[in-house]
């Protein structure tokens, strides 16, 4: 199996410093098991509530609108 080089990119909470840029190497089938594999440990997803907006929203947590 390949190795690939995962990098991930957190920006910085304080704007006037550098986001954080970890790198982690991942033995995988694929490309796409790799991602899976860092994704799992490092990202969750659920469906944002209206309490979420309003707790983000005067934070300055915009909306994205995703690619499809």
């Amino acid at each position: 199996m390949p190795d690939y080089l995962i990098r991930t990119t957190v920006p910085a909470a304080d704007a006037t410093k550098p986001a954080v840029q970890r790198e982690r190497i991942v033995r995988a089938k694929n490309e796409a098991a790799a991602i899976k594999h860092v994704v799992s440990d490092t990202i969750s997803v659920d469906r944002a509530t209206v309490d979420d907006a309003m707790r983000l929203a005067p934070a300055g947590v915009k909306v994205e609108t995703a690619a499809e």
